[in-house]
């Protein structure tokens, strides 16, 4: 099918790295109309609005495949297709895909805009301001997306009723958000693992992607819905104690570090950790996924069996209260992803500042040996010749 022919779009200058860099954007994609960036990468993610056929306007994310990488044999049919399963998903903890197709040659997906923090952020206020999360509230939160989770790893083919073995494989802090309703929702199934097995690395592999893999993903074996469950126990970790397990691990040793050392114990950095909940993140971390929970299913039935146990509900008012806290509601949410997160893996930002930075310094040196030639060629003081007038 012959492609359509693209429109001039028009050029807008966005920071990297101190220097200015230019590059094409449209504000229009089809009907979407885009507010402000959010995500850049492979995947560009913008804030976006659409009127919808009763004419009532929506905010949305807008995620597109850059255009660079639209021009690759097979990748816009591998977007299409991943955010085609990622459409198929209907979950009150998964952000639902209304919208995939092409227009003018830009290959899109539209999700729902979550209007609240992500972990990410929540974890970040929290380490600010040097609190702790009650446990039976972390619980509950990976429990919602334990339960978004277990309904992707369950679907299967309508007309065959054939598992699709879907799993997200890129589990994260920045990709678990909480709306303001007190609703866990994880985002981008598909979309984030397409950024991170996609992004061309530059310079250097990026060691940090390594951080949150399970073991047997890192080692090369094939792997199964099990490596969804690791990630997010690493996440549940996080949450309780606000470190990382391999956080004093330096990058280079992370891939080594996960595949075979033990993790620092949760209750290291938080004492206080009930016994259950150790036993939990103990089975959910396991390096043996054979000892590992074998689905999300399970792993959301110990979490609710432990928040029972403690005899304290945990309401929908609580979460609610928590992301206001993060997130005051007339601050409209970015999807902030973490540092470490795909997007900064995926444009060679830092390769061209550099390239820049030094044409820069070899201008400044050429010309300051000119001058130094200059200087030191010039005839002295006393033997100038003067020119009568």
């Amino acid at each position: 099918m012959e492609r359509k022919q693209r429109q001039q779009k028009p050029k807008e200058a966005i920071p990297g790295h101190g220097l200015l860099f230019i590059r094409s954007v449209t504000s229009q994609v089809g009907k979407y109309q885009r507010i402000r960036p959010l995500v850049e990468g492979i995947i560009e993610d913008s804030l976006a609005k659409a009127t919808d056929p009763q004419g009532i306007e929506k905010t949305l994310v807008l995620q597109c495949l850059r255009s660079d990488m639209a021009e690759h044999v097979n990748f816009p049919e591998m977007f299409l297709d991943t955010a085609r399963d990622a459409a198929r998903l209907t979950h009150p903890h998964l952000a639902k895909v209304v919208d995939v197709g092409e227009t003018d040659g830009t290959y899109f997906l539209a999700r729902e805009h979550i209007d609240g923090p992500s972990l990410c952020r929540v974890i970040k206020h929290v380490t600010t301001q040097r609190m702790t999360l009650p446990a039976t509230l972390c619980a509950r939160i990976i429990s919602q997306a334990c339960e978004g989770l277990a309904h992707a790893h369950d679907l299967t083919e309508p007309k065959t009723n054939e598992p699709l073995r879907l799993i997200h494989r890129c589990i994260r802090p920045y990709n678990i958000l909480l709306s303001r309703q007190g609703t866990a929702k994880v985002v981008d199934f598909g979309i984030d693992y397409f950024r991170v097995r996609w992004a061309p690395e530059y310079h250097y592999p990026d060691m940090s992607k390594y951080r949150y893999m399970a073991p047997e993903e890192i080692m090369g074996v094939s792997v199964d819905l099990r490596v969804d469950v690791y990630s997010l126990g690493l996440v549940l970790y996080e949450m309780l104690t606000t470190h990382r397990p391999f956080e004093s691990v330096s990058e280079f040793n992370l891939f080594r570090a996960v595949a075979y050392e033990p993790l620092v114990p949760a209750e290291q950095h938080r004492p206080d950790l009930p016994d259950a909940l150790r036993a939990i993140l103990a089975r959910a971390l396991a390096k043996d996924r054979d000892q590992r929970y074998p689905d999300c299913h399970t792993f959301r039935k110990d979490l609710e069996d432990f928040i029972r146990s403690v005899g304290e509900p945990v309401t929908s008012r609580q979460v609610a209260q928590l992301v206001q806290q993060v997130s005051p509601s007339d601050d409209p949410t970015v999807v902030a992803p973490a540092p470490d997160g795909p997007e900064n893996q995926a444009r060679p930002r830092v390769g061209r500042g550099w390239i820049l930075a030094a044409a820069v310094g070899l201008g400044v040196l050429v010309g300051g040996g000119a001058l130094i030639w200059k200087m030191s060629a010039a005839p002295e003081p006393g033997k100038v010749r003067t020119t009568p007038p």
